[in-house]
């Protein structure tokens, strides 16, 4: 399942993206975004980073399945609502081998909803 729209900034340590959930999308409830749906943004956003910067070195193709491994200080600010724009950013932390640490968050409008932090197995 794919649900961030577009991965509109790429750098070497960070990227951004946007979604928007429609309100009959099962990752919303009661008109708003789930919770769970905006970590699993924030690792999509990761995911697609990752194969941007693949495909930029030539290696399309090449980037092996992921895995989210942990979650951390993970702060619900607010649910957006259905049909709201969502800006996801992130930024590389550290790479421990296989094990990838970023930082990110995701604002509505212009208001931060939710950051934290993801171990990711890229």
């Amino acid at each position: 399942m794919r649900w961030i729209d577009a991965l509109v900034e790429c750098t070497e340590t960070t990227a951004r993206a946007t979604a928007c959930f429609s309100a009959d999308h099962f990752a919303t409830a009661d008109g708003a975004v789930l919770e769970t749906a905006l970590v699993e943004c924030m690792a999509q956003t990761v995911a697609a980073a990752q194969g941007q910067r693949a495909h930029a070195r030539g290696e399309a193709g090449s980037v092996a399945g992921g895995m989210l491994a942990a979650v951390s200080n993970f702060q619900i600010h607010s649910r957006p609502r259905s049909e709201k724009a969502l800006t996801i950013e992130v930024r590389e932390v550290k790479r421990f081998g296989p094990m990838l640490m970023v930082t990110g968050e995701i604002a509505c409008e212009g208001q931060r909803i939710a950051s934290g932090d993801l171990m990711l197995y890229a």
